[in-house]
């Protein structure tokens, strides 16, 4: 992103503010228990190389890598921070093997810490990582077994419970105040969901399994004990937070029981991108952060952008200036140009369509290629207008949110069987593979997974008895279960992979093919791992993306348009964006009530205009397709240019009416 000469230290690299930054609390080459630090890192600004620049510097300035504490919200993020830590500090120091054993996402630094003093806090040695969908699922089986959901009119779906159940646990909120905000049709359901949730609590306990709230508020529990608090304080003398403005109430609770003063506390992050708090991340933590702790805390103001040109930062800063409350700030730049951000009027949707379409076109004409173009919306409905256009006229595309490689069913099969295999107290994972057998269904798949509960699996499979249909499919399963435990590593998964190619053909001969392959790409992963565990835990937590890049090997080859989400979109770049319909609806939602809901519509649209760095086009439809809803029927409906674009700020932008351009089909 910076243009710097990369053959100078790593400290002269860095513009004014950034020195700065990665300066404070060293004094006379010596790391200090700082008090706290807040870096408002605007979009573009170089955030990930202040971070990691810091983190080396107090690294280089005497304070030790184990002492450290450093979270990132994705693997992703984390890995390039730690690679980023250890280039810095050889080049300040000349070590060439830095490690960082507490640096990862929030959730594997958890897990790692249970690993270590999960029995100060009641867990059980080798305890199981449920993933956000076999949590679900599990929420499903309990919530089926209460019968709350044939006795209670209209009671909330397995998926439903899950997320009342999560976002409580990190608002820090009761049940009753989460459904008075955030599900308030759902009230009089109060008394059966805590009943609900609190029979997963128990299941979970009784099977040896966390889910990954689990791993966030064990932690803090840990730290409120007694004796462990004190002695993880001790260990961890720097606590580093990366993207602050996405930490939920629990995880700020985390940060404040490891370092209660704030000292030797750094935290970074931008207000005006607090987008995700459907996730119970609240903006109010980085707001509230310099007023958190006794110890004054010092802020420092990233504003120089090295990504975007000015006029596309002039009509960023416009729109989010208007914001209530937060950090006031002006993003700056040094890339001149001419060309001021775009806003398209076009008639409808499908006019919307068509102009992207040819403007794709012209672009690549230009020499811009569909892989450095983008195409952002609020919502993925919003794009399906233009998936058609784009199948016709044989533009290339992928599409960000579409189901993940591990949540494919029969992904998640194989994955069963290693996962019931390695704690045959998981019910939740046997009740899966049992379904897999012919005639069993979910009474007799509940019935055995009971009976095989808290026993030697491998000893009790001969002494259950199983439908007619399912005796031959029964007996290989068996056989399996009990070699596994003899197997070596890949060589379990080889042998699972193996058992499981039958039933695919059976379940789904009509895209078995594709699954053939997907199943030969996770032996291929497997091998990359040392141990079953290490690779159940590691898929569980925070599933690697280089599984999707070896599922779209093929199509990554090609030169691919990215469509996406607004939300999927953030930390991302390219050379040319388009946000498509950008009007009072869709941008802001017409599901908004409260203030603190359109502040967060306004962040999303600056989120989405500053991933752009030569070319800004918005689209203002003038009418919208509105479903159904209730009595009132389908139709085209006229809509208002989104209330985040008001006259005052036109001139920011060059305004365009869309030529027609009708797509002619193949």
């Amino acid at each position: 992103m910076q243009n710097q000469n990369e053959n100078a230290s790593p400290l002269d690299r860095l513009n004014p503010r950034q020195r700065e930054a990665v300066a404070f609390g060293v004094e006379v080459g010596k790391a200090t228990q700082h008090p706290p630090l807040l870096i408002i890192a605007g979009a573009g600004v170089g955030k990930t190389r202040v971070l990691a620049t810091r983190t080396a510097n107090l690294l280089a300035s005497g304070a030790r890598s184990s002492e450290m504490f450093v979270a990132s919200f994705t693997r992703r993020a984390s890995k390039e921070l730690v690679e980023r830590v250890q280039n810095a500090v050889k080049e300040v120091t000349g070590k060439t093997a830095v490690q960082l054993p507490y640096a990862g996402t929030f959730h594997s630094i958890g897990y790692n810490l249970l690993n270590e003093f999960g029995e100060h806090v009641g867990l059980q040695n080798n305890f199981t990582v449920l993933d956000r969908d076999d949590a679900v699922d599990l929420m499903d089986l309990v919530r089926a077994r209460s019968g709350k959901d044939k006795k209670e009119k209209a009671f909330p779906q397995k998926d439903v419970c899950s997320n009342i159940h999560s976002y409580t646990r990190n608002a820090c909120l009761s049940l009753k105040a989460t459904l008075r905000e955030r599900y308030p049709h759902l009230r009089r359901h109060r008394k059966a969901l805590a009943k609900v949730f609190a029979d997963y609590t128990a299941a979970k306990k009784s099977q040896n399994v966390v889910d990954y709230d689990d791993l966030l508020m064990l932690v803090a529990d840990l730290l409120r004990h007694p004796k462990m608090g004190d002695q993880l304080r001790s260990r961890f003398k720097y606590v580093l937070i990366d993207e602050f403005q996405d930490t939920s109430r629990l995880q700020f609770e985390i940060i404040r029981l490891l370092r209660p003063t704030g000292r030797g506390l750094t935290v970074v992050g931008d207000d005006a991108q607090a987008i995700y708090s459907f996730r119970a991340a609240t903006v109010k933590n980085i707001q509230e952060f310099p007023d958190s702790f006794v110890s004054e805390a010092k802020i420092v103001s990233l504003t120089r952008n090295y990504r975007s040109t000015e006029p596309i930062l002039e009509a960023s800063n416009a729109v989010i200036s208007r914001a209530v409350g937060g950090f006031k700030k002006e993003l700056w730049s040094k890339r001149k140009s001419d060309q001021r951000p775009l806003l398209i009027t076009v008639t409808d949707e499908i006019e919307q369509a068509n102009h992207v379409v040819g403007a794709v076109l012209d672009l690549r004409e230009q020499g811009v290629p569909f892989a450095q173009q983008a195409v952002l919306f609020r919502a993925s409905q919003h794009s399906l207008a233009l998936e058609v256009a784009l199948l016709r006229a044989k533009i290339p595309f992928r599409k960000w949110g579409g189901t993940k490689f591990l949540e494919a069913a029969h992904i998640k099969d194989v994955l069963a069987v290693l996962k019931w295999s390695q704690n045959p107290r998981l019910q939740l994972a046997g009740f899966r593979v049992l379904k897999l057998l012919d005639g069993v269904g979910t009474a007799t798949a509940n019935r055995l997974v009971q009976e095989l509960a808290g026993k030697r699996l491998t000893k009790r499979l001969a002494h259950v008895t199983v439908p007619q249909a399912a005796r031959k499919q029964w007996s290989a399963l068996s056989r399996l279960l009990n070699g596994l435990a003899e197997s070596g590593w890949p060589a379990s998964l080889e042998k699972t992979v193996a058992w499981y190619r039958p039933h695919l053909e059976r379940l789904y001969d009509d895209s078995a093919e594709s699954r053939r392959a997907d199943l030969d790409q996770l032996v291929a992963l497997g091998a990359t791992f040392g141990s079953c565990e290490q690779f159940l835990a590691e898929l569980a937590l925070d599933p690697p993306g280089v599984l999707a890049e070896q599922k779209l090997s093929k199509e990554n080859a090609d030169d691919l348009l990215t469509l996406s989400t607004i939300h999927s979109a953030k930390g991302c770049e390219w050379k040319c964006v388009t946000v498509l319909s950008v009007m009072d609806g869709c941008i802001p939602s017409s599901k908004c009530r409260r203030e603190d809901d359109f502040e967060e519509e306004r962040r999303l649209l600056y989120v989405a205009m500053t991933r752009a760095k030569d070319r800004l086009e918005i689209i203002l439809p003038r009418r919208h397709f509105q479903p159904f809803k209730k009595n009132v029927p389908a139709a085209n409906v006229y809509s208002k240019p989104s209330r985040f674009l008001p006259r005052e700020i036109h001139g920011r932008f060059e305004q365009r009416t869309a030529s027609i351009r009708r797509s002619e089909p193949t």
